[in-house]
């Protein structure tokens, strides 16, 4: 027999979390010892019971000195030190300028996300009522093969996203017109009202299942000419939909599934400038939100709501919409961002 030689890992050892809890007289403290002006401690304390320390850490980070590190991942290394003349206002202004922005998102994405019930209920349920039952009216090629990844025990992406469609359907058991047709109708449920209960997650998937006609009816209905590139839309947006629900910063984090860089052939005019905009940015995302939802709400106040809320970005110590969230140089008047009259 041969021989075999074995090398050794070294595996980093991890480190014990050992920071102290600090009250917030400690707190305080803590920040004005890193230079950072917390103004009226009275306020500072009511500043740090609503918002927490730890949530509040992510935007004072921006406010931070430059360090030295590794910047590999595209994060900007930062020292515990404040740049002069940073405060604790600076902080809170962005804090709840990103929760305007996050409301803002979400109701215009929750409006995509009921045309997109809509549109694939209508398309799938002309082929059949229970068309997103049994795979017949999908497409073969997109149900056989492999499911998401992380998907365990699916033997193809139909299986996948049928059991995630079952879960969804057992959740809602309790739900009224649910129990309706479990009891009535032999336990299916037919598509218009199956999307009703389906994750903005779930539904994105089936789009992605569609046969190749409903598919481009579908992506048609949304001004795409291709049903991967409105797949890859939604599933960026999903996530962003995602993290404006759960109350995660979004004006200058980078997007987890970046949209692949727009091809003006697929597109109408409106968003041939995002062929040369950073894709892992805040700007890409919403242009994509305001062209779609112009598709299915043309007459929708969400340009105007959503220009109002970016007038209101507090811009300190250098940082803009442009260079902290992908902005284009003079966006607002491009004519994505211009209402319909």
């Amino acid at each position: 027999m041969g021989r075999f030689s074995f090398v050794r890992r070294e595996v980093p050892t991890a480190m014990r979390y050992d920071k102290p809890h600090l009250t917030y007289p400690e707190q305080i403290r803590l920040l004005l010892s890193r230079g950072l002006d917390v103004g009226d401690p009275a306020e500072a304390t009511r500043t740090l019971q609503r918002i927490g320390y730890y949530r509040l850490s992510a935007y004072t980070y921006v406010l931070r000195q430059p360090g030295s590190g590794d910047a590999s991942d595209g994060r900007v290394p930062r020292s515990d030190q404040f740049v002069e003349g940073a405060a604790l206002a600076d902080a809170t202004k962005l804090h709840d300028f990103d929760q305007r922005l996050r409301r803002t998102i979400l109701d215009g994405l929750q409006r995509v996300e009921i045309g997109l019930r809509s549109s694939v209920a209508y398309q799938l349920g002309k082929a059949d009522p229970f068309g997103h039952l049994d795979p017949i009216f999908l497409d073969a090629e997109a149900c056989s093969k492999p499911p998401e990844a992380g998907a365990g025990g699916s033997a193809n992406a139909y299986d996948d996203w049928r059991q995630k469609y079952d879960e969804l359907q057992h959740r809602s058991r309790g739900e009224d017109y649910v129990k309706h047709f479990l009891t009535a109708y032999e336990g299916e449920i037919p598509v218009w009202t199956a999307t009703e209960f389906m994750t903005m997650g779930c539904l994105v998937y089936l789009v992605k299942l569609l046969s190749a006609t409903d598919a481009r009816r579908v992506s048609e209905k949304f001004r795409v000419k291709n049903r991967e590139v409105l797949h890859g839309w939604l599933k960026a947006l999903n996530v962003l939909r995602n993290d404006c629900a759960h109350n995660c910063r979004i004006w200058n984090r980078s997007t987890i599934y970046p949209p692949k860089r727009v091809n003006a052939r697929m597109v109408e005019d409106d968003i041939h400038h995002l062929s040369q905009v950073d894709t892992d940015k805040l700007y890409v995302l919403v242009a994509l939100l305001a062209y779609l939802l112009k598709a299915v709400e043309p007459k929708s106040t969400w340009i105007s709501d959503f220009t109002t809320t970016m007038n209101k970005f507090p811009a300190s110590h250098g940082m803009t919409p442009e260079n902290m969230m992908g902005f284009p140089t003079d966006w607002r008047r491009l004519s994505i961002w211009q209402v319909a009259k």
